[in-house]
């Protein structure tokens, strides 16, 4: 078995020196870890991770369990996460959510086993079963996206709210006055601070204004069915503030087959600037645009902060309006 020693005397270094270019850590210049590394492969000395936590008492595992890891969104995200765990030598175990509360018990424990030296979790409502097992653990938790106080204190969140009442002012300033809003019927908070940051400007801009707002799955289709119901009972409507980019592609989807044009006769702007919407050839979407791969870089930093014993503050990051075609100019 090819040990640390046998590769420092092959190159006639210590073994410290091998050990801080295998870890990523210390001062090495870029040429000596590159020399170090490639002949770590050439030789084929494989670090025994086991037998390191066992005296290091750190397994290097960061555990991460969000919903939809294939989508854009929160691949996006992902890559800020490894970015960071690179840096600093962990690595990431990724884990989807189940759907059913009573698995999410079992896919935490099975987290625990892994000894996971910290948790990056999405906050679902389904995860309340294991609420109290997680606190129990004392793993350090850092929450993306939303937050639920039985699960700690730190989160990584976006100006939902903020950014939602910048859309509306928006449609407002292009010469908009029937402007609705396709939500989506979840009980994600993310959710209600975008439909409150809604309601509040529609207040500001026309005071004594009921809009109109219609709830959907988070899906185009779902979205499709809601905004043919919102253009049939209230032609007039000449804007639509969608909850996510999938809701705004719905809203194009009836738009476009009642003949209405985009954006003369209907402004839209979407939420999460996903490629999905970013990237149509002919109406490439406005949208408030999450900073998808900064929330990961975020969440990493504070996850290996509360690792180390630091004190963290969540964090609330802007989620800047994109125009794009959808869009009166």
């Amino acid at each position: 078995m090819v040990t640390l020693k046998d590769i420092a005397n092959r190159l006639g270094v210590s073994i410290r020196t091998v050990s801080h270019a295998v870890n990523n850590s210390g001062r090495l210049s870029d040429k000596t870890r590159k020399l170090i590394l490639e002949t770590v492969a050439e030789m084929g000395y494989f670090p025994d991770a086991a037998a390191r936590s066992l005296v290091t008492h750190k397994s290097r595992l960061i555990g991460v369990m969000v919903p939809f890891l294939s989508t854009s969104f929160y691949g996006a995200i992902i890559s800020g996460l490894e970015e960071v765990a690179r840096r600093y030598n962990y690595t990431l175990l990724l884990l989807n959510p189940p759907s059913d509360d009573e698995d999410y018990l079992q896919v935490c424990y099975s987290m625990m086993q892994r000894k996971v030296d910290g948790m990056i979790l999405y906050p679902s409502p389904l995860i309340r079963k294991a609420q109290e097992f997680i606190r129990r653990s004392n793993v350090p938790v850092v929450q993306l996206m939303d937050f639920a106080p039985e699960l700690g204190e730190v989160s990584v969140k976006v100006e939902n709210f903020l950014s939602a009442a910048e859309a509306v002012r928006e449609f407002y300033r292009t010469g908009c006055r029937n402007i609705a809003m396709i939500s989506h019927n979840s009980n994600s908070p993310e959710v209600a601070e975008r439909h409150r940051g809604f309601l509040a400007a529609m207040d500001e801009l026309m005071p004594g204004c009921e809009p109109v707002t219609l709830e959907s799955e988070v899906s185009i289709e779902a979205a499709y069915s809601a905004a043919e119901k919102l253009l049939t009972e209230h032609p007039e409507t000449d804007a639509v503030f969608a909850a996510s980019d999938f809701a705004a592609l719905g809203v194009a989807k009836a738009a476009l087959e009642r003949g209405r044009k985009i954006p003369e006769d209907l402004s839209i702007i979407g939420f999460d600037n996903l490629d999905i919407a970013a990237e149509q050839l002919l109406y490439p979407f406005s949208t408030i645009a999450q900073p998808k791969e900064e929330i990961g870089r975020c969440a990493g930093e504070m996850i290996l902060k509360l690792i180390e014993g630091k004190k963290v503050e969540s964090q609330v990051l802007p989620a800047p309006l994109i125009i794009r075609n959808t869009t009166r100019k």
